[in-house]
């Protein structure tokens, strides 16, 4: 057999689309008296005319149960569907810590001494023990005298770190 040259190929084609498209235009062309809307059969007897008459003049009835047809009103309170859940447990609120407080100075005042050229000495007393304190002395390891200026003694509870004050009187 004979191969078939392109130019051979480009005929055949095209008479091919010509044939078909003469085909299909002949299929459009073709009158067979049908145009695709179906009528209702309408019952030709007097009485269908005459309900028909009466159904178009007749006005609505009113025997219809209006209300049960209307959707009933949303209650003013709609609960939310779409409620966002959480396992989210908050922490225990923190726990308020009272800041530490010194106790009251447990020692006497007993009286002062001001010597010339000396640092004041303060004579205090605690379970009949007399102590004799002067500025940078510390006391059973528990108070450090910081200043002495009278009316007041200064010291630190050196536990807590915390100042305290005492009142030793004016200078005579």
């Amino acid at each position: 057999m004979k191969p078939i040259s392109k130019k051979q190929r480009a005929w055949l084609l095209g008479t091919a689309l010509l044939l078909t498209v003469a085909a299909t235009a002949s299929v459009n062309n073709q009158d067979d008296g049908d145009t695709g809307v179906v009528q209702p059969e309408i019952p030709k007897t007097h009485e269908s005319r005459q309900n028909r008459e009466r159904l178009a003049t007749a006005e609505p009835s009113t025997d219809i149960p209006v209300d049960k047809l209307r959707r009933p009103a949303m209650p003013e309170e709609v609960k939310d569907m779409f409620t966002v859940k959480s396992w989210y447990v908050p922490p225990p609120p923190p726990k308020i810590v009272p800041l530490p407080v010194a106790p009251p100075f447990s020692y006497a005042y007993i009286g002062k001494m001001f010597e010339m050229g000396d640092r004041p000495a303060v004579f205090l007393e605690k379970q009949k023990r007399i102590f004799i304190v002067r500025e940078g002395d510390a006391i059973d390891r528990i108070y450090r005298i910081d200043s002495i200026v009278p009316p007041v003694m200064t010291l630190t509870y050196l536990p807590l770190d915390i100042k305290q004050t005492v009142q030793i009187g004016e200078a005579n």
